[in-house]
């Protein structure tokens, strides 16, 4: 009764990807979609890579990274 600690509703289901621990650092995660990123970002612009690049990310957070540890790592990739 008062002491449920469960929400109701599925407000934010990212958030709760972020439970799983990763089972390895964020260097060494996704390497699929890693080469495909940055195979597409070596050959082509990187304009034209944004799926490739969306899908590295999502990859990321999909393995238990947090979104804070993404997003860190989106701002710190340099741009060309």
């Amino acid at each position: 009764m008062g002491n449920s600690t469960s929400s109701a509703g599925g407000a934010a289901p990212l958030q709760q990807q972020s439970s799983k621990t990763p089972s390895c650092k964020i260097c060494c995660a996704c390497p699929q979609e890693r080469r495909a990123r940055d195979e597409c970002t070596l050959l082509k612009n990187v304009d034209e890579c944004k799926t490739e690049i969306e899908s590295f990310y999502a990859c990321l957070l999909k393995e238990g990274f947090s979104a804070e540890e993404v997003s860190a790592l989106k701002r710190n990739t340099k741009t060309m």
